[in-house]
């Protein structure tokens, strides 16, 4: 099992798949790891606009730091 890239409290963008909505605006934040699913660790995550929560693979997430930078 590979440690989590992302601790809890980070913040970053989701990057849904099979989606034509962009919500680049949306930050979401690291509220706790889960367990692996067989394609890779799960976190569970919580808009900072809405409150709304959802479960993401780690494939699917970039650190906001990383995104300023480019």
């Amino acid at each position: 099992m590979r440690p989590h890239k992302f601790e809890v409290g980070a913040v970053v963008d989701y990057h849904a798949p099979y989606t034509q909505l962009s919500r680049s605006s949306d930050r979401f934040v690291v509220q706790r790891h889960l367990p692996p699913d067989g394609q890779g660790n799960l976190y569970r995550l919580e808009s900072r606009l809405d409150g709304r929560q959802r479960v993401a693979h780690e494939a699917e997430l970039t650190p906001v730091e990383a995104l300023a930078a480019q």
